[in-house]
């Protein structure tokens, strides 16, 4: 990546050439990297330094971002009002933004929903939306509960949230899968960390549509000679299937979750690296701020199943199984960026996390404490 306070910047990475324009001179370094993507049908991918995804990020960083974006939307939206986070990447920043909005407005009218690569046996599905560029296209959006029924049927404000825009695209095909479940809609809000749409997607929205982004601008992608890959690995877009005991938001909630777990004791000084599994990034969150109230130095980030190659902002990769039974590959990059004395992975299924975790530290020759916390949602049974 180039020198700090860089607004404009040129990065050639093995699939291509990728140039970034931030408006008002921002300083993009401060907020994202650039990795080569696995992918065909994409070349490029922007790594953020605020989500705990792919970088090793401090808690206190992720919640400035979830708060800003939470701040965006004004308090004179119109009510009901649903937040859609997007998968996998944006669903915990999706919940802080919310949780941020229901902080500032308690008594509004609004719900949290995800879209997620994983089925709920019993919700009903009510809407289905393709992201054609990713290596997991296909979002579905589920719904339990009569009062998140509700709110999703007399909603007139949609706040769709994301890590990052490049075309809009995404943005488009959500709001008009969302549009026969929510009949009584008048305002689309999108959110993002970065949008280098230039704005070109807002005339193809369904209805009005008001964006909001940290950091906005364009950007210009030439393809190399060679693509990431012929194709993406099998399995790379089939579903999961969701625990009985998972999390809430995956069909609704009417309040930020957490979920119910063990405590760990810390070290004063202690590095901890907490991980989070795809969807389930938001409660590693939660136990990377609970770990720094009790004196450990904390970061977060997460399982994923995003390819990357590596080079650019991937120090490392590393290959986990999913748990959730889709038979995805899945991966883990810049395992030692926080430079950890212990690593806690939080997850909702009980799987090989804790060897397949010591292997890969011992591939990067390291051996560190490995621990897992079950996290159950709903009643403490």
């Amino acid at each position: 990546m180039p020198s700090p306070n860089a607004a404009t910047i040129t990065v050639e990475i093995p699939t291509g050439l990728l140039a970034l324009r931030a408006r008002d001179g921002n300083d993009i370094s401060a907020l994202c990297d650039v990795a080569a993507r696995a992918n065909p049908k994409r070349g490029f991918l922007i790594v953020s330094r605020v989500l705990g995804r792919h970088l090793p990020t401090r808690p206190a960083a992720m919640r400035r971002t979830m708060d800003e974006l939470g701040a965006m939307v004004a308090d004179d939206t119109p009510e009901p009002i649903v937040f859609l986070g997007m998968a996998e990447t944006a669903t915990a920043l999706g919940q802080g933004a919310f949780a941020a909005y229901r902080r500032r407005r308690p008594g509004a009218r609004c719900a949290y929903l995800q879209t997620s690569r994983q089925r709920v046996r019993g919700a009903r599905t009510i809407a289905t939306f393709e992201e054609g560029h990713s290596h997991a296209t296909t979002h579905l959006v589920q719904i339990l509960g009569a009062e998140v029924a509700s709110i999703v049927r007399s909603a007139r404000t949609l706040v769709i949230i994301d890590d990052e825009c490049s075309t809009g695209r995404t943005f488009i095909a959500c709001a008009e899968a969302m549009g026969p479940a929510m009949p009584l809609l008048t305002r689309i809000e999108t959110c993002c960390i970065t949008d280098w749409s230039d704005g070109g997607y807002v005339a193809d929205m369904p209805i009005e549509t008001r964006i909001h982004s940290v950091l906005d601008g364009a950007m210009e992608w030439t393809p190399g000679p060679t693509g990431a890959a012929t194709a993406l690995p099998l399995g790379s877009n089939r579903p999961g299937t969701a625990p009985a005991a998972g999390m809430r938001s995956r069909t609704g909630v009417m309040a930020p979750e957490s979920a119910h777990r063990e405590r760990i004791e810390v070290r004063v000084g202690e590095r901890i690296l907490v991980l989070g599994e795809g969807e389930h990034s938001y409660e590693a969150l939660l136990l990377a701020e609970e770990l720094e109230a009790a004196g450990a130095i904390a970061a977060v980030q997460c399982i994923t199943r995003s390819p990357a190659l590596p080079g650019g902002a991937m120090r490392s990769v590393s290959r986990f199984t999913d748990t959730y039974g889709s038979g995805a590959p899945c991966f883990l990059y810049n395992l030692l960026g926080h430079a950890p004395d212990r690593v806690v992975i939080v997850s909702e299924v009980a799987g090989d996390q804790i060897a397949e975790a010591r292997a890969a530290l011992a591939e990067l020759g390291a051996d560190l404490p490995v621990e897992r916390l079950e996290c159950r949602y709903g009643s403490a049974s």
